[in-house]
């Protein structure tokens, strides 16, 4: 594995699900034949050109060095695709709750490391499809890779291909001894030489970011809020959308860029919701967003930064809001393109591969995040194909992403664009927010304050 694939292998806890995947909505009412075998068997056909859902983890003796992918082969598909379906009346409320139940437990990690849930008894015989799949095979950008390849963008199923079988196999296994022995190395020599390096990074960090005029937020500077708290195992779920073009306008009226509008509007749901309860603080949100470094869709594994960036619920102007995050996170990608230039590596990079266990549980111990946040909550946004995909010949209506939970940051929302519409995942847990399904609804109207913004005179514009 790769330092950041093995840091998100390490970081899994009995209450730390690393895994992530989407919620599919499928309309087979003009597929015929259209049935969980059918999908059971278009999955079969595709795993050639799958090797993510044949791939076990098999870790390294005392688990001092980096984890290895086995192909499995042929995974038993009894097993990772189940049947299921919901309780009368099969609603909004029905569908997420048992969204929020499946999301509720590990992936078995004996096994290749994802399900696949079909789910009946949505109203008008709509069909939805659930994947989970650990992130230390996918990240956002290749996840939707796999979608592109497991889905069609026509009724009819194409055939497979015929050479993916032969294409992106793992390294093969050194034998245990040999393995024990690179794990002494490792522990002996590598890690020391680690160490020093992250102490250097570190100073190199520092002295680069200092030339950047308005600094963005850092780790450790969030404001306390309920997102902030112990994580349980359970999780509750709400959904979103909205329209593609509705965005893309307050995008180019206020001359930013798509992913500061859905910041903005992520920034004006929380204050809402924040304010409705008597919790909102006084200083800005902290968001961590995912900046996916990725040039190949298909490649395994994880290809991603990140950035911190203020969420100004503070202000009250929609429009100044707005302007507030396009300035925040122009500083932010001066600092990625200044930490790119200086050529300082990840935390993952540089940090010994055991200490992410060691350090996921302490953090967890400690409940330091509940007092010192790390940030408030991960905002990700994945641009996702504008044409229509199918399952099995039943068109995909909406393809909603669903992200993980960690270092007690107990609020992870995923955006995903899809055909002409922007489809929001929420994941919390219930002791958090119950009532997610609540912030999920301030969305739209969060999207409609700047646009009535827009319509008041003399507004100052953003630049791009």
């Amino acid at each position: 594995m790769s330092s950041v694939d093995a840091a998100f292998w390490f970081a899994e806890t009995p209450a730390w699900h690393m895994h992530i995947g989407a919620l599919a909505i499928c309309d087979p009412r003009s597929a015929d034949g259209f049935s969980f075998e059918r999908v059971r068997e278009l999955v079969a056909s595709r795993l050639g050109e799958l090797p993510q859902l044949r791939y076990r983890v098999t870790e390294a003796p005392l688990r001092l060095d980096r984890p290895w992918l086995i192909d499995e082969g042929e995974p038993d598909l009894e097993f990772h695709i189940r049947h299921s379906a919901l309780p009368s009346p099969g609603g909004r409320r029905e569908l997420e709750e048992l969204v929020a139940r499946l999301w509720s437990y590990p992936l078995d990690r004996s096994k290749p490391l994802w399900e696949m849930w079909f789910i009946e008894g949505l109203p008008e015989g709509r069909v939805a499809i659930l994947t989970k799949i650990h992130h230390c095979l996918v990240d956002g950008v290749s996840g939707a890779g796999i979608t592109e390849i497991l889905f069609d963008a026509t009724p009819e199923p194409r055939e497979p291909r015929s050479d993916a079988g032969d294409r992106r196999k793992p390294d093969d296994v050194p034998p245990r001894e040999l393995r024990l022995l690179e794990a002494a190395v490792d522990l002996a020599f590598v890690t020391p030489l680690r160490v020093m390096r992250l102490l250097n990074q570190t100073v190199r960090q520092q002295l680069a970011v200092r030339e950047i005029p308005e600094r963005p937020p850092g780790y450790f500077e969030a404001p306390v809020t309920r997102f902030n708290a112990g994580i349980s195992a359970q999780r509750r779920f709400s959904a979103a959308r909205l329209s593609l073009d509705r965005v893309k306008a307050v995008k180019d009226a206020y001359g930013v860029k798509v992913n500061d509008v859905v910041l903005a509007i992520v920034a004006g749901a929380l204050r809402r919701y924040l304010k409705d309860r008597d919790e909102l603080p006084d200083r800005a949100l902290v968001a961590q967003v995912p900046v996916s470094t990725r040039s190949d869709a298909t490649a395994i594994g994880n290809a991603i930064s990140s950035m911190t960036v203020s969420l100004p619920t503070e202000i009250a102007d929609p429009a100044d809001r707005l302007r507030a995050v396009f300035r925040v996170s122009q500083a932010a990608k001066q600092m990625t393109e200044a930490l790119t230039a200086h050529q300082i590596m990840g935390l993952t990079d540089t940090t010994p591969p055991g200490l992410f266990r060691l350090a996921a549980r302490a953090f967890t111990a400690s409940r330091l995040g509940e007092n010192v946040p790390p940030v408030n909550l991960v905002v990700s946004n994945v641009p996702g194909p504008p044409f229509p995909l199918y399952a099995a010949g039943a068109v995909l209506e909406r393809f909603t992403p669903i992200g993980p939970l960690l270092m007690d940051v107990g609020l992870n929302i995923t955006c995903f664009s899809y055909r002409d519409a922007m489809d929001f995942g929420i994941i919390t847990t219930p002791e958090i927010a119950g009532d997610v399904d609540e912030l999920a609804d301030t969305l739209e109207p969060a999207l409609a304050e700047l646009e009535d913004a827009l319509r008041k005179p003399a507004r100052k514009r953003g630049r791009k």
